[in-house]
């Protein structure tokens, strides 16, 4: 069975991109009676966080380059493993070395 790691990754940064962007997630399908909560929607940014960390961590343990699909800010945040508000302010910028954007 082949697994193709780095589009898990992408596929993690996407659910990211789309939590902080306050866009629908498939974890709002999961929990739809929350939505009127307000600490849902924090919940839901560390789903989506620890989520990318799981990601990056299993590219990394099959030897995956998944470096090259963040830019280096975000690159940082995530060696940092911390949910910051660096991140949640930060996480979105476009910047001039990324050609990542927020999927719609």
């Amino acid at each position: 069975m082949s697994f193709d790691v780095l589009k898990y990754v992408i596929e993690a940064k996407e659910e990211l991109d789309r939590t902080l962007a306050c866009k629908h997630t498939s974890f709002d399908d999961l929990y739809p009676y929350m939505m009127e909560q307000q600490t849902f929607f924090w919940y839901k940014r560390h789903a989506a966080w620890a989520g990318l960390l799981m990601a990056v961590r299993i590219a990394e343990g099959s030897g995956a380059d998944w470096t090259t699909i963040f830019n280096e800010k975000q690159q940082v945040m995530i060696t940092a493993r911390v949910l910051d508000k660096k991140v949640l302010d930060e996480w979105l910028e476009v910047t001039e070395d990324s050609q990542q954007g927020i999927v719609e």
